[in-house]
């Protein structure tokens, strides 16, 4: 998970004793369980590792931090809140993931009119006239299908429904800034290209504040990421399903030293030592 909700009164109530450094690590911790999705471990120098504790006192607070927020389990250190967190995200990945599968999800209904007119609940509707931001309200005669009207209220609904789509185009060239910009056709036609955009529409559903150039360009290193994490995943599995090279038995025999030395040939000779030989 890349992110994830706080209430800041919640967390303040439950942790109002802890020291500025307890804080510290208590919130590291939390972030390092949403990241990697699974418990912390139980071994405490891999958790130590993991949590930058180097000093005693530090070690102290993660140790006291656990005891008091987590639970020990065979599987690890257990966050309760943190497990329902990542549970809810896959939920809701998983319905992303189906309704990116079957083009974006179902249409909302449009609400009708006394009059007999469809409109959507918005106040307006925008024409596509070839005059910018020209609009027509409620009080104005509604479009009929004699009308060119290029901005149907299809097209309406369906960036409505299925969020935000960027500019396909413009999202490659921003990708030919990064240092896979021989592989932008990879990552525009991944297979969860569209589960993760609908990640990343969850994600800044309550941002209004952005614009669609800066959506693009967050959308680009959002996907940038995931590409990497594609990458680094498939070189993982790639070490895994290589087989072993069995280590060859140690073959050398001593005398093979010895080989290259000249070895006496014919009969042996019978020599006389005299018995005075010192």
């Amino acid at each position: 998970m890349h992110y994830y909700k706080k209430n800041i009164g919640d967390y303040r109530s439950a942790t109002a004793h802890l020291s500025l450094l307890e804080h510290g690590v208590y919130n590291w911790l939390l972030d390092t369980y949403y990241l990697n999705e699974k418990p912390l471990p139980l071994n405490e120098r891999e958790l130590f590792r993991m949590a930058l504790a180097r000093t005693e006192d530090e070690k102290n607070a993660v140790r006291d931090i656990l005891i008091e927020f987590f639970v020990e389990t065979e599987n690890g250190w257990v966050h309760n809140r943190c497990e329902s967190e990542v549970k809810a995200y896959h939920a809701k990945a998983e319905t992303n993931r189906k309704n990116g599968g079957n083009g974006g999800r179902p249409k909302k209904q449009a609400k009708e009119n006394p009059n007999g007119f469809q409109m959507n609940d918005k106040e307006t509707h925008s024409v596509n006239s070839g005059i910018p931001q020209e609009t027509l309200t409620k009080n104005q005669e509604p479009l009929t299908i004699n009308q060119d009207n290029t901005h149907t209220n299809a097209q309406e609904d369906f960036s409505e429904s299925a969020g935000w789509k960027p500019n396909l185009d413009q999202l490659a060239d921003a990708l030919k800034s990064t240092k896979y910009s021989q592989r932008v056709q990879e990552i525009l036609s991944m297979e969860d290209f569209q589960f993760h955009l609908g990640n990343f529409n969850t994600h800044h559903e309550n941002n209004h504040q952005l614009t669609d150039n800066q959506k693009l360009r967050k959308f680009a290193q959002w996907i940038f990421q995931e590409f990497e994490k594609q990458l680094a995943n498939a070189e993982r599995e790639a070490k895994k399903s290589k087989p072993r090279t069995s280590e060859k038995p140690n073959s050398r025999n001593v005398n093979d030293a010895w080989s290259s030395y000249p070895q006496p040939t014919g009969a042996p000779t019978h020599v006389h030592i005299p018995e005075d030989f010192e």
